[in-house]
């Protein structure tokens, strides 16, 4: 009996340390975005993170926050994100309802921005324009609003 006891022991500390090894394997990592050109300073800043061209294209995200605005620069951070490619969209909610405002064409009327300060034509950038690598030290990306 002793001596299934300790083998069942060493096969569960055997089975926890190869556990670990997975998890150190797929370390988490953290993504810091500097926003600049953030005017006026009130609301927030609501931003999306996307991990594919398919959660981009459906509008999708992994992730996302609301930073509040209190001069012409934000900083966001997401922690615990697997290391790999990643695409942001934001706006600047000025008057804080929660909700990017249009005008009656459907043009946004609050400032919005795109991860590598990519531009889209009647629309979003592609993903391809915006992506960007969250290395496995992290990675801090600065976006501007124009």
């Amino acid at each position: 009996m002793k001596t299934l006891t300790k083998t069942l022991l060493s096969a569960s500390v055997l089975a926890a340390s190869l556990a670990g090894l997975s998890v150190a394997e797929e370390s988490r990592v953290g993504l810091t975005l500097e926003i600049a050109g953030v005017a006026p300073s009130e609301g927030f800043v609501m931003i999306g993170l996307y991990d594919s061209e398919t959660s981009w294209e459906s509008g999708n995200a992994v992730a996302g926050t609301r930073a509040e605005v209190s001069g012409d620069q934000v900083v966001a951070v997401f922690d615990d994100l697997p290391a790999g490619r990643y695409g942001v969209k934001m706006y600047h909610d000025v008057n804080a309802n929660g909700e990017m405002d249009t005008n009656l064409m459907g043009i946004p009327s609050e400032p919005f921005a795109f991860s590598n300060n990519a531009r889209g034509r009647f629309g979003p950038p592609n993903w391809d324009a915006a992506v960007f690598e969250v290395a496995t030290d992290g990675t801090i990306h600065a976006i501007r609003f124009e």
